[in-house]
């Protein structure tokens, strides 16, 4: 490609737009101009397009970290129609389709590259992109770096150390709300010192906002949920605070629910069902929406208070994306306020029971000659927890001890299990050498890798499976639970996340109470600001 088309001219030729949106002219030359950027864009500005067009334009490609898969397969399918070189790595496609993708990247085939955090601490992809560094490194929805965000999720936390060490030196972060301690703090965990702050406006004329108060609490909007339903059949989102609150909206007629609690069927299902239905109506907690690319939602509405202006403001903002009117309803009543106090209570547990959790695990190590890590999950540490409340706030008190470097938490061994065949895999090999079926195709290749060993039992991971069968993990976990009883035993191993003590002789851990104190208010300020808005 060439590398010195002008914006607008690559504008229309690779996207077919004759004009730029507002402010993404400026924020495109400044990327072509090499400049590390933290921009904060507007649900509905255009903000994909100004990492899109700079990297057709870079001579390499361009690495982009995303924290959803369905948004980026969407991302990719959407620039693969019009003829953009583009694609994706994470868990959903097979061991064999992530190495294609890799080798089009270093032969000069791809231009952009989609992955999770989470990809970044492979060794395989670690190795890659110091051998073949990217042109630009860009973070996607970059306010999950941040513990003082409204999305904070750990996996982006080591995104900075990984470019460093691959010698990855243009990094630009994307947004769509983030106030200017987020955006600082996203500049630090990058390690880009120099990153320049970009705001390109926040004003969306065609939302009309409103809150209506609710004095009589759930009954009263419940009423006029209905009241909106019936009024006007338009693609509708509902966001509620609890998994609990989202069941019981899915039981209105003709509204379907959304939560992490669902298995990964449900949510798909429910997912594609809001982007393919005329007039889908989806009651959901945050776990769902960033990235969500359905630009004709004409109706968001709040059932509980969200916990705060950020959070209110990104998820609100996923209504009206095609420029056409939309509303954006609140619905308050100030029992929420207990709700969401409660919630940041479990998210900020206090010092005596991150102690208290400390001297668990410390006993429970030792228990066990402290040979082994603790493999205890947060509802059987609850119970052993003086004054613990949930399983959320030990995973909380877990995630503190860890950032404290008193505990390192391993990764989740839910990948792993005991397998042994049932029936002679010579035999099965044979029966199932055409591979007609996934499960044909696991059973073939499995055994011939396997061969005998299998009729012993022996630990094996859903990766290391995956990529033997050429299946996506899913995939091979479908495959294994259907296949179970009938020619194999699968019994898989401890699926929480095993603890260790880095050191066993420490008796106190090094957790600063000043500091869980001052992360409490600022949670406890950003619900009052809410709480002042409606």
């Amino acid at each position: 490609m060439n590398d010195f088309l002008h914006c607008r001219e690559a504008l229309t030729k690779f996207f077919g737009f004759e004009s730029f949106l507002d402010h993404q002219k400026e924020i495109i030359e400044k990327i072509l101009s090499k400049k590390n950027l933290c921009v904060v864009m507007p649900t509905g500005a255009g903000k994909s397009l100004c990492y899109q067009l700079p990297a057709l334009l870079f001579p390499g490609y361009t690495l982009i970290v995303s924290p959803l898969i369905a948004l980026m397969a969407d991302q990719v399918s959407a620039l693969n129609a019009k003829s953009i070189p583009a694609a994706f790595i994470n868990s959903s496609i097979g061991f064999q389709e992530q190495l294609s993708a890799l080798r089009a990247a270093e032969a000069g085939e791809l231009k952009l590259l989609y992955i999770a955090p989470e990809r970044l601490q492979n060794d395989i992809f670690r190795d890659f992109i110091k051998r073949c560094p990217p042109d630009m490194l860009v973070v996607d929805e970059a306010h999950c770096i941040s513990e003082w965000g409204h999305d904070f999720r750990p996996g982006y936390r080591k995104i900075g150390i990984v470019a460093r060490e691959a010698g990855i030196s243009h990094i630009c972060a994307f947004t769509a709300t983030a106030t200017p301690l987020v955006c600082s703090d996203i500049a630090e965990q990058l390690l880009t010192p120099d990153m320049e702050l970009t705001a390109a406006g926040f004003r969306r004329p065609n939302l009309a906002f409103q809150v209506k108060m609710c004095e009589g609490g759930k009954e009263t909007k419940l009423r006029i949920i209905k009241k909106l339903l019936s009024s006007a059949k338009v693609p509708t989102l509902i966001y509620a605070a609890t998994r609990q609150a989202v069941d019981e909206l899915s039981k209105l007629p003709g509204v379907r629910g959304y939560h992490a609690g669902m298995s990964i069927d449900e949510r798909n299902s429910a997912q594609e069902y809001f982007m393919r239905d005329p007039a889908p109506v989806l009651a959901a907690t945050n776990a769902f929406g960033m990235g969500i690319d359905r630009p004709d939602v004409r109706r968001v509405i709040h059932y509980q208070l969200p916990g705060s202006l950020e959070a209110y403001y990104q998820e609100a903002g996923r209504a009206g994306r095609d420029g056409e009117a939309a509303e954006c309803i609140l619905l308050f009543s100030f029992a929420d306020k207990y709700v969401h106090e409660f919630l940041i209570g479990m998210n900020n547990p206090p010092p005596e029971v991150i102690r208290s959790l400390y001297r668990v695990l410390r006993r429970e190590f030792l228990a066990g000659g402290g040979s082994n890590a603790v493999e205890l999950t947060a509802s059987a540490l609850k119970n052993m927890v003086t004054g613990a409340k949930s399983d959320g706030q030990i995973s909380a008190a877990l995630g503190i001890l860890e950032k404290s470097g008193a505990v390192r938490r391993l990764s989740r061994q839910n990948g792993i299990g005991e397998m042994r065949f049932t029936a002679d895999p010579d035999k099965l090999r044979v029966l199932h050498q055409e591979e007609k079926s996934q499960r044909s195709r696991f059973i073939h290749r499995v055994c011939s890798k396997y061969k005998n060993a299998l009729l012993k039992t022996g630990e094996y991971s859903i990766e290391e499976l995956a990529e033997t069968a050429g299946l996506s993990e899913e995939q091979t976990r479908r495959v294994i639970n259907a296949l179970s009883d009938e020619v194999l035993e699968w019994r898989a191993a401890f699926a929480g996340r095993a603890v260790e003590l880095t050191d066993v002789d420490m008796v106190d851990p090094p957790v600063d109470d000043r500091e869980l104190e001052r992360r409490l208010d600022y949670e406890l300020d950003r619900l009052e600001m809410v709480i002042s808005y409606a």
